[in-house]
This record gives C-alpha cells, structure tokens and sequence, in this order.
C-alpha cells in the first residue's frame, strides 16, 4: 500500500545517423576500395541486383555462381558456404554445419565487390540492406525493418540502438576503385537533438514484437536493445526479452507523459502499467485523464515527499509544483491517506483518526504502508485465553477501529501504543490481525520457517494455526503438513 515510486528515466535511444558516401567505400574490411561497380543504392523491394559483373577480383575472389554451393542459412535464405573468407570478413559471416563459412548471395556473385543499398530503418535512421544471414543481423531480425530490401534481408542502422555506436553497416561497400560513392545516403527524419520525435511512423513498430506476457500495453523487446541501467526498471518477458511500453516504443523513448492528478489531487503523470513499480501500486493508484494501461503516479512520494521520478522519465522536464505530502495522523505512526486509495476488502479496517474529514481521508499506520504487511505476533492477555483459549495474536494501534475498545485485551509484549488483538475471536472467526499481505515463504507442503496467517490468500495457512498454532509461530514442519489434509481439504501429494 506504500506510495513510494523511483522509477528511473526509460528510454530506447534509437540515434540518427546518415550513411555518407565516404562510410560506404574503403573503410570497411580489407578488398579493393573505390566507386561500387552497379551494386550500391539501386534497391527496391525483392528488386535490386548486384548490377554488372564486376572490372576486378574482389576480397572474396573471382565471381561465382552461388547455386553451384552449399545453401546456408534455412530459416531465411539468399545465402551459400564458401570454403575460405578473409581473416577480417570472419566476424561478419557464419559457420556451416559441414565446414567453410556462410555468405551472403550478393558478395558471392561478384567476389565480394558489393556495396549494400541504402534504406530507412529503425526511426527514421539510415542503414544498408544486410542478408539476415549475417549473425549479428539475425540477433535482432525481428526487430529491424525490411523497408526496401529483399525478403532476406533487413534494413541495418548506421549507428546501434542500443550504445550510439557505429555498426559498421555504411561501411561493408567494395568496388574496384577509388573514384566514386557507393551506398548513397538518406537523411534521417528525426532531429537526434530534440525530445521530440518528428518520423510519421513509429521508431520500433510494437506489432512486429510479441505482446508482454501479462497482456499489459507493452511489446517484448531483446534484452540487448535496452541499456544495462534501464532494464531493471522493466520485467521480464522470458527468453532473454524485456516488457516495454508501448509509446516508448513507438517514440523511440522521446516522450513526455501526459500530466494528470495522482493520490490526494498530487501532481503526477501517466505512466504504462507495464512498469513493475506502477503495476505494484495500482491498487492505489488513480486513474484520472490517463489512457487505457496507464495509472497517474505522484511526482513525489506523498508520504516522504522524496521524487518518485516519474516528472522526470524521458523528456519530461521535471513537475511544476512543489513536493507535497499527506498529514501525518496516529500519534505521527501513520499517514492520511486518500480512502480511493485503500483497497475496498480493508476500507473497514481503518479510521478517521485525526484526519481531515473534509478531504476523505484515512489513518493508516505505517507498518502498511512501508510494504507488504506482517504482523508481529504476541500474547494475548490472561482473559483472553481463558474465554477464547487464543494464545496467539498481533500487535495492532490503537487508533484502528475497534482496537482500542476491543474486550480483556492489553499491550503483552507490544509497543506503548498498540494492543494485542487475538487471531481469532470467540467464535473462532479470524480477526484479521494477524494476516499478511506477504506471500508465504513457501509452499504449504514443504516444511520450512514459520508461515503466516493469510499468506496464502486462500485461507489454507489460517485454518491449520488456528489448530496448531506452533505452524505460525515457530515452524512449519511435518505435522503442519499432515495439518493440510484436515483443514484444507486438499493432501499434498
């Protein structure tokens, strides 16, 4: 029930770089370098072709005729083994299963005197067709757009997503000599030094991804793509992929999040429910002018008034107002919170206190708010037992409902200004004192440490105290598992 958020600014940098027509000659590995001799920016769909046959031997030798080789790469095609490439083309071709190396169709028909034609990738960014054959392309295949390469192929950014560092794509062009320009170039439809992202289509395009798991607005990205420091901010999707929201997606990170009102009318912003940290405070998160899948978080923490970083995800330049936070209530051992706030299975459970009554708020002490709630146990009184035969129970405050008025109860071992409330009353109902919010520890068939009443959810864990209290106080051992059988009415196996 803790308001307290510290989501970190997440953002896919997805940079714009040209692919100049110096990129695309002579820098990349070692052949003859100049002018492309046909092959270079000539693309089109399934369309472009490796132009004339080539004035010169390249890196790879004299052209061959690919469909005399081995076919390669299944899962896309266009590519065959040859038996030997140069040492510093290695990095760039696969292995085949039965020796030599897998290369794409297009350096082999001409030796290797090809440049890649230019095309449009992720955000607008200039690239190079590469075969999807190439290992590093294959990575991240799904991700990359076709645009207008061949079926086998993907459009390959100038510059990596994922660090702004060159990939070296503008850079694989090779012709016989040293006069011209090979790839051509395409300019980027987005400004790189603005937070505002200006391409008519998306940057990553969530459809070519498969949903999040928990059917929340968020595509499942490569866990690669995303920098180190932000991928703790996001779950797991499995396989090594990522959760991220939608528009962060679609925006190549440069957004800013609608303004909305959050808990107790706080400045706060829309933010995806994809995101851990929001996902965990839905319960008491409001949802105000913020689109489906989204929930208004505080700027600030409402009960320390720390910054919850939610002003300052992506471009947002930071909140207008300042930090604000509840009162305080319950002797400053609890916080007014706003009753919209509070779970409806515990609106009963707490009081008005010395809240405001004009702003709908109520007292809820601390030790459920700083996470998830267990109890701390302790003796009821001698009354207690002898009426109910309850000789386990849980300090609660006294400015709970119903606390400070409960019948033959006194402190036990609780602090100054708690009481020691039975788990269960004289009917053998449970109170509700001494269930948590926690989950158990471990299942209820395997013994271990001590479980705690509601852990469960289920009310197997209550049923089996209530008998046997040592379950919940002490251990869960064998016993509490033959327990299960009785009160649960469901054996372990």
């Amino acid at each position: 029930m803790k308001p307290s958020f510290t989501l970190a600014a997440i953002a896919i940098a997805v940079a714009a770089m040209a692919c100049s027509s110096a990129d695309s000659v002579g820098d990349g590995p070692s052949g003859p370098s100049g002018a492309s001799s046909g092959a270079g920016g000539d693309g089109g769909g399934d369309n472009h072709s490796t132009g004339s046959a080539p004035s010169c031997d390249g890196p790879l030798g004299a052209p061959q005729d690919p469909s005399a080789l081995p076919a390669c790469c299944p899962d896309f095609g266009g590519a065959h083994c040859v038996g030997d490439v140069p040492a510093d083309l290695e990095a760039y071709v696969g292995a085949c299963d039965d020796g030599g190396y897998c290369v794409p169709d297009e350096f082999i028909q001409t030796g290797g005197v090809y440049t890649p034609p230019s095309c449009t990738s992720l955000q607008g960014a200039a690239g190079v067709c590469l075969s999807a054959c190439v290992p590093k392309v294959a990575e991240v295949a799904g991700l990359l757009p076709q645009d207008t390469c061949k079926s086998y192929e993907r459009c390959v950014p100038s510059i990596s997503p994922l660090d702004n560092t060159d990939t070296g794509a503008c850079k694989l062009g090779f012709s016989c000599d040293d006069t011209g320009a090979g790839g051509g170039t395409t300019e980027s439809c987005d400004d790189p030094s603005t937070c505002v992202y200006d391409c008519p289509t998306p940057a990553i395009d969530p459809a070519t991804l498969a949903p999040c798991p928990d059917g929340c607005g968020g595509h499942c990205l490569d866990e690669k793509l995303v920098p180190p420091e932000q991928a703790s901010q996001l779950a797991s999707c499995g396989s090594g992929a990522l959760c991220v929201p939608d528009d962060v997606l679609e925006m190549g990170g440069k957004l800013i999040p609608k303004t909305c009102a959050s808990i107790a009318g706080f400045e706060g912003r829309c933010l995806s429910d994809c995101l851990p940290e929001v996902a965990a405070q839905a319960a008491m998160l409001p949802k105000d002018v913020c689109a489906a899948g989204e929930l208004c978080v505080p700027c600030y923490d409402p009960v320390e008034g720390t910054a919850t970083g939610a002003c300052s995800f992506s471009c947002d330049t930071g909140p207008a107002e300042p930090a604000q936070t509840l009162p305080d209530c319950c002797g400053g051992e609890g916080t007014c919170v706003p009753t919209q706030s509070v779970p409806p299975e515990h609106a009963d459970d707490f009081g008005a206190d010395t809240c405001p009554t004009s702003s709908a708020l109520v007292c809820v002490p601390h030790a459920f708010l700083s996470g998830p709630y267990v109890p701390a146990l302790c003796t009821p009184s001698t009354l207690i037992y002898l009426f109910t035969g309850q000789d386990v129970g849980a300090c609660m405050k006294t400015c709970m409902p119903g606390v400070a008025s409960a019948p033959y109860v006194d402190q036990g071992e609780c602090a100054g200004d708690e009481l020691c409330i039975p788990c269960f009353d004289q009917q053998g109902a449970p109170t509700g004192a001494c269930e948590t919010t926690a989950a158990c520890a471990h299942d209820t068939c395997t013994d271990g440490g001590q479980l705690t009443w509601g852990c469960d959810g289920g009310g197997c864990v209550t049923a089996v105290c209530e008998s046997d209290p040592y379950c919940c106080t002490d251990a869960w051992d064998s016993q509490c598992i033959d327990e299960v059988a009785t009160y649960c009415y469901a054996p372990c196996p």
